[in-house]
């Protein structure tokens, strides 16, 4: 057999997997997904993912530079920072590696990271998990899920995170800390499914986050409709 071409399958993490292996951001995805390398040594409005080797020197540091990875929220792009999205949230992460510029546009001569979102479930339930560490950080969430009507079903997630600074600045007489990250977002997600052959999903986050003692921004950071027909 002559002509025959091999190619790297994309790595999917399932939402089992990111819980059992304690995914709770990209740096701990790029611990079990060959290839990928994921920097930020300016801060998470500079991070950087690296794929197979590829990138610019140049990305994270310059506005006009990308990285070529991208980032991608139920197939949609998904611009800036992706740490704000809370991973229990995530039913998969898909890992796509080399060039996908046919099917996810040019920024992605490396590759493509999609996570892929879970559906509310049709029955009322709600979730709280709180976690605590060292540094006085804390990772809290709430949210609220089930169905709205007979075809429309949503889930509306409050999340706070902050992470104390574990450095400290003693060129300021205050002696503040460096490296601090706060994170408030507030997401929502509704499903309309009419039909087994038809479904919207609707998809907004909005988030503030405050880095560091003289970093501050607050973004509506990504929204997006997916429209797709069932098989």
């Amino acid at each position: 057999v002559t002509g025959v071409q091999t190619c790297a399958l994309p790595i999917s993490i399932s939402a089992a997997e990111i819980a059992n292996r304690q995914v709770n951001s990209l740096d701990d995805l790029a611990k079990f997904a060959p290839g990928l390398v994921f920097s930020k040594s300016f801060g998470r409005s500079n991070e950087r993912p690296v794929m197979r080797g590829l990138a610019s020197v140049l990305a994270g540091t310059n506005a006009t530079v990308e990285t070529g990875v991208a980032y991608f929220v139920d197939g949609v792009y998904y611009p800036g920072d992706i740490q704000t999205l809370d991973m229990a949230e995530v039913s998969r992460v898909e890992v796509i590696r080399g060039p996908q510029s046919a099917l996810y546009g040019r920024n992605t001569y490396s590759g493509a990271i999609n996570f892929v979102t879970r559906d509310p479930s049709t029955s009322f339930k709600g979730r709280l998990n709180a976690e605590t560490s060292s540094w006085q950080s804390y990772d809290m969430s709430v949210s609220v899920e089930g169905s709205l009507t007979d075809a429309l079903s949503g889930r509306i997630t409050a999340r706070s995170f902050d992470r104390g600074g574990q450095y400290t600045n003693f060129a300021d007489p205050g002696g503040t800390k460096l490296g601090g990250q706060t994170t408030q977002s507030v997401s929502t997600t509704l499903v309309f499914k009419p039909s087994e052959s038809l479904k919207i999903k609707a998809y907004v986050n909005a988030f503030r986050d405050n880095d560091g003692p003289d970093r501050k921004s607050t973004r509506l950071n990504s929204s997006h409709v997916a429209l797709s027909r069932m098989p």
